[in-house]
């Protein structure tokens, strides 16, 4: 399993994932080739987590977000040594998702969307909501 440490974020990760709320609800994304999961990728060179965390909510959920509304939750750290920021973030507005995202529809939901229909299945976002509380995990 891998775990969620919480509390503290590295300085230069290799991608973000990205928990939005908008109005008090979680922003989902489809993805083209996968599921549902929640935003994120991985950090173009120079970028820093909130520059990345900006931009790959818009391109995967057409999210515009303050880097005021980040707060960073923790980081986790894949068998093959890959390394996620993980950040929480207010939604300002949504536009359309852009046409060349790899995602193609979104979702917002009030409760945790059931594993079967998660992209990934490592207990990662289980650990997420519970350290966040959502929705009353």
């Amino acid at each position: 399993m891998v775990k969620v440490h919480f509390e503290t974020v590295p300085q230069r990760p290799d991608s973000v994932l990205v928990v939005q709320f908008f109005n008090d609800n979680m922003v989902w994304v489809h993805n083209a080739k996968r599921q549902w999961e929640l935003t994120g990728g991985k950090l173009e060179a120079g970028e820093t987590v909130i520059q990345a965390a900006v931009r790959e909510s818009f391109e995967e959920s057409g999210a515009v977000i303050k880097p005021s509304s980040i707060v960073p939750l923790g980081y986790y750290v894949l068998p093959t040594g890959h390394v996620t920021a993980v950040v929480r973030a207010e939604v300002d507005r949504l536009m359309a998702i852009p046409a060349s995202s790899e995602t193609d529809d979104r979702q917002l939901l009030s409760s945790p969307l059931p594993d079967a229909g998660r992209s990934f299945h490592d207990d990662v976002y289980s650990q997420i909501f519970r350290h966040i509380g959502w929705p009353n995990e």
